[in-house]
This record gives C-alpha cells, sequence and structure tokens, in this order.
C-alpha cells in the first residue's frame, strides 16, 4: 500500500510541476485561457494530493493506536514478568509458613470460594483462618488478606499470559518482539 502511494505521488509532482511550467509559458505568452485551464487542473491535482495526505495521515492514527496498544501489551507482559518470579517465591514462603502444599491448596480453594460467596469446607475454611491468623502475627509477611488475593491474581495473570500453548517466558517475549518490528 505504501508503495502505490509513493508512485501515485511522485506522479502528481510530476504532473504538478508539468502545469506549474505550463501556467508560467501562458502567463509569458498572455494566454490567460489556457492559464487558467491549467490552474483549474492544478487545483485538481493538489486536491487529490490533498486526498492523498488525508489518507496518510488516518492510517498513522490507526498505525499509532496499534502501536500504543502493542507497547501496552508489552508493558502489561513485563509487568507480570517482573512480580511473577516475586510472587512464586513469596507463595512459596507462605506455604511453608502454613505447614505444607496441602494447607496451601485449601487456603487457595478457600479464597476462590470466599471471592465466589461460595461455602468452604471445614479444612478450606481453617486454613483460610489459619493464614489471616498468620499475616495478623507475623510481621515480616506485611500483607493483609486482601494483598495475597491480589498476589494470586498476578500469578495466574502471569501463568495465563505466559504459559499459554506451553510458551516460555522468553518465547513469549520473543512473539510480541516481533510485533514490534517497524
Amino acid at each position: 500500500m505504501q508503495n502505490v502511494f509513493k508512485e501515485r505521488i511522485e506522479v502528481l509532482k510530476e504532473e504538478t510541476s508539468n502545469l506549474i511550467e505550463e501556467i508560467a509559458g501562458y502567463t509569458v505568452d498572455r494566454n490567460m485561457n489556457e492559464c487558467l485551464r491549467s490552474l483549474g487542473n492544478l487545483e485538481r491535482k493538489l486536491k487529490d494530493i490533498y486526498k492523498i495526505v488525508d489518507s496518510l495521515s488516518n492510517r498513522i492514527d490507526k498505525l499509532e493506536q496499534e502501536l500504543n496498544r502493542l507497547m501496552d501489551q508489552v508493558n502489561y507482559m513485563k509487568f507480570f514478568s517482573g512480580y511473577r518470579d516475586w510472587a512464586k517465591t513469596f507463595i512459596q514462603a507462605l506455604i511453608k509458613k502454613l505447614g505444607g502444599i496441602d494447607n496451601w491448596h485449601d487456603v487457595e480453594m478457600g479464597l476462590h470460594y470466599h471471592n465466589h460467596n461460595e461455602p468452604l469446607t471445614k479444612e478450606e475454611s481453617d486454613c483460610v483462618k489459619h493464614l489471616m491468623n498468620l499475616l495478623k502475627k507475623d510481621t515480616d509477611i506485611g500483607l493483609n488478606l486482601t494483598d495475597i488475593r491480589l498476589l494470586l491474581e498476578v500469578r495466574d495473570m502471569s501463568n495465563i499470559l505466559f504459559h499459554k500453548n506451553n510458551q516460555t517466558s522468553r518465547e513469549a517475549e520473543m512473539k510480541l518482539d516481533q510485533f514490534l518490528i517497524i
């Protein structure tokens, strides 16, 4: 498409250049009828140029929007990439403090059901209470239940973004980089 515009612009440049030479010649010869005819032709060519410029401007606007969308997506991925490892490390530390992976699964399920106003099993309820007590007592953690929910959302979103179709984070990043080459 860009080549079509380039070719059309080159033709219009040539045509307008020729018309300007004609107008200059008709002015010297004092041939006002032909000069006016050539001015009309020049006006039509300029209108064609304006249409092309408008079309190019619209295309540039669309490209800028798409570029901004892709940059937002890259920043989104970078955000989750940066926090994914931290979330994993923090969750592993919580698992140890909660007494193992089984308790953590009950906490996760309990938080999930609690967020969706669904009933919790006794084990899930006990594990969520244990987590809440741990968060209150252990000042090293420095988070509350809402923070833990957000942490899980970051982890889950990261997993969705980076492990779609069994992609590694590097593969996902490289795939995004392909779109940024302009």
